[in-house]
């Protein structure tokens, strides 16, 4: 059923886009451009719809089908003219290329292998913690309730949510995969538009334009992180979609200097911050963007104009969050800015905690001096690891082989690559510096695979003596053994979750969840033994909100906060057992090792003082070394 509704979801977002660009009467270069500008505009409007109606109390299992049913009787003319269109569409010929053409074949191979891979993982059940904690647990919980409602013990429900809401619009479906499939579906998105600007904008100076273009989404999504996160429910990859269509409408409307470029640029912009605030390094880079092509103009008040309206459209964007932490916390940017504004009475985070996380993230990466930055190639392929300081993902070993293209954009005049230069190295920075996360590199990443394979082939264009003849051979040999290593760990990944064994039948829901997710058979006793008006605190069970089908109070992050200060202020156990009944909270479930194990984040007495609680006002309900479930003794 969810390969049935996708087609239709984004058929939606395209007439939807089309419906909301029609007035600007904007000129596109391909028929395939104006799919791609409108589908993601669509997108972003099925976004904002969504934000406004859980604002109302409207989110309702038919509100996405009353949604793409308004969106058909208003596009009904558009409908017939779009199938002929996709009837009457070919991809885009390429001139015949025989040292070239098995390179051709085996990038499309790749990328349909990944493509299949990445579409049966999104179809099983989600198992990605960042998912199961807030970007699938907090629309489930709008869900639930119809519409926004206060989650303070969440904190990430305080940051600007634009992706997912459009996760929310796929679950009033009734589908769960297809909160994962409409991410996917965005993921190819940006690899087609990665392809298709590489051959319109980039290439065209080559003697053969194009032959090339599927080689720069194989360099994108065949690193093995960037490839999990795209079927997984997360936002990192949808993040950097509205990153590079920024820039992508930035060129078009340096170009052609057209209205509606402008304001597309303005609104990827925007969805880009609203999508994760780590963005916000790009609306200064879209100011600069602005002056540096109002330049040749010298008009003051022109570039002063469009600055301000890309910052009223910002705003716009931004705004509905910032009033919502306002009503809630009092603080408009919460958890930001704490200690000026407060917001610490009304949400469980305080400023102390925000500078603790800021210390927890820069923790990440292998330093952030000098030369780490100049070893940062070496360490981010032999270095990085998943579930590990050491960057937390995987990036294989492809970028590291065509870093030396770049030289063949040394002293280039062309302003476009220079643009995608200043960029690249601008969000590159910005990310040693503060998130040394793999996965927060995909936007840098879909930059720099248009300047690397812009590069190898202007070096390839003039070949100077036999050394480098042979060097154009075997680049893509390297490059193929190369990705052909990332697949195998790509490979890896996906056998260890084994969606299959979901999809065919051999494992329910329950047993695919267990087998990936450590502390879900807790979760499941949790939802099948306890009554439903049961409130269950949870230290060290990683908030998977999306999984627990009862009310709960947790810590964001640092997650035995509220248990350490119960036991600073009474240890005693009839003083826990009057501060869990304050706290209303009628069980508790753990992670025995993070409270008696060795990786304990209490001193001993606390231990001792917790499990006298333990055996004098509680009683194990259900758990297995090392979860366990703790109903408390009623009085």
């Amino acid at each position: 059923m969810s390969l049935l509704i996708l087609p239709l979801i984004f058929i939606g977002f395209y007439l939807l886009g089309d419906r909301v660009v029609g007035p600007l009467r904007p000129v596109f270069a391909t028929p395939f451009e104006s799919f791609l500008i409108k589908t993601t505009l669509g997108l972003v409007a099925i976004s904002l719809t969504t934000t406004g109606l859980a604002f109302l109390g409207g989110i309702y299992p038919a509100t996405g089908w009353t949604l793409l049913g308004l969106i058909a009787l208003a596009s009904w003319k558009k409908i017939g003219a779009l199938a002929r269109q996709a009837m009457a569409w070919r991809p885009a010929a390429t001139p015949p290329d025989s040292e070239k053409a098995h390179f051709r074949v085996f990038n499309g191979s790749v990328l349909a292998l990944l493509g299949l891979l990445a579409l049966i993982l999104a179809l099983a059940p989600p198992i990605r913690t960042d998912a199961l904690v807030y970007h699938l647990a907090i629309p489930k919980a709008y869900l639930e309730h119809h519409g926004f409602i206060n989650l303070p013990n969440n904190i990430y429900s305080f940051f600007p949510l634009l992706m997912e809401m459009v996760f929310l619009f796929a679950m009033t479906f009734g589908s769960e995969a297809l909160p994962a499939l409409v991410g996917l579906g965005m993921a190819g998105l940006l690899l087609a538009a990665l392809a298709h600007y590489y051959q319109v904008g980039l290439a065209q100076g080559f003697a053969q334009p194009g032959r090339y273009r599927l080689w720069v989404p194989v360099l994108f999504f065949s690193v093995p992180t960037f490839w999990e996160v795209s079927a997984s429910a997360y936002v990192d990859i949808a993040l950097a979609g509205f990153i590079f269509f920024t820039f992508y409408a930035w060129d078009r409307w340096r170009l052609t200097r057209a209205r509606s470029w402008f304001l597309f640029m303005a609104v990827f912009a925007a969805s880009a911050w609203a999508t994760k605030l780590t963005a916000f390094i790009l609306i200064p880079l879209v100011v600069l963007g602005i002056a540096w092509v109002e330049r040749q103009d010298n008009d003051a008040r022109s570039t002063a104009t469009k600055i301000l309206a890309f910052g009223g459209i910002v705003l716009c964007f931004m705004a509905p969050w910032w009033a919502r932490n306002f009503f809630i916390a009092g603080n408009p940017f919460v958890p930001l800015f704490m200690q000026v504004l407060g917001g610490a009475d009304q949400i469980n985070w305080d400023a102390e905690r925000m500078m603790m996380m800021d210390q927890y993230v820069k923790s990440f990466g292998m330093g952030r001096g000098l030369l780490d930055f100049l070893r940062l190639p070496y360490n981010l392929t032999f270095h990085s690891q998943p579930h590990s300081l050491r960057f937390d993902g995987t990036l294989g070993g492809v970028t590291l082989l065509l870093l030396p293209a770049l030289w063949g954009l040394w002293k280039t005049r062309s302003p476009v690559i220079r643009a995608l230069g200043a960029a690249c190295a601008v969000l590159m920075v910005f990310w040693f510096i503060y998130f040394q996360y793999i996965r927060f590199l995909a936007p840098v990443w879909t930059l720099l695979a248009l300047l690397l394979v812009t590069g190898w082939e202007r070096l390839m264009q003039h070949p100077k003596g036999a050394a480098v003849a042979a060097w154009r051979k075997a680049v893509p040999f390297l490059v193929a053994t190369a990705v052909i290593y990332n697949l195998s760990v790509i490979a890896d990944t996906w056998s260890h979750k084994d969606p299959l064994k979901y999809l065919t039948g051999q494992e329910t829901r329950d047993q695919y969840l267990s087998r990936n997710v450590p502390r879900y058979p807790l979760y499941a006793a949790m939802n099948n033994q306890l009554a439903p008006d049961a409130k269950i605190f949870f230290v060290y069970m990683r908030n998977l909100g999306y999984l627990a089908e009862r009310d709960f109070i947790s810590d964001s992050v640092f997650e035995a906060h509220t248990l350490q200060e119960m036991l600073r202020q009474d240890s005693s156990p009839d003083g826990l057992h009057e501060q869990m009944k304050r706290l209303g909270a009628t069980h508790i479930m753990f992670d025995f090792n993070f409270i008696f194990g060795p990786d304990a984040a209490f001193p001993q007495e606390e231990r001792v003082a917790f499990k006298d609680f333990l055996n004098s006002h509680a009683r194990r309900v259900a758990g297995e070394n090392p979860f366990f479930l703790y109903a408390f003794v009623v009085d």
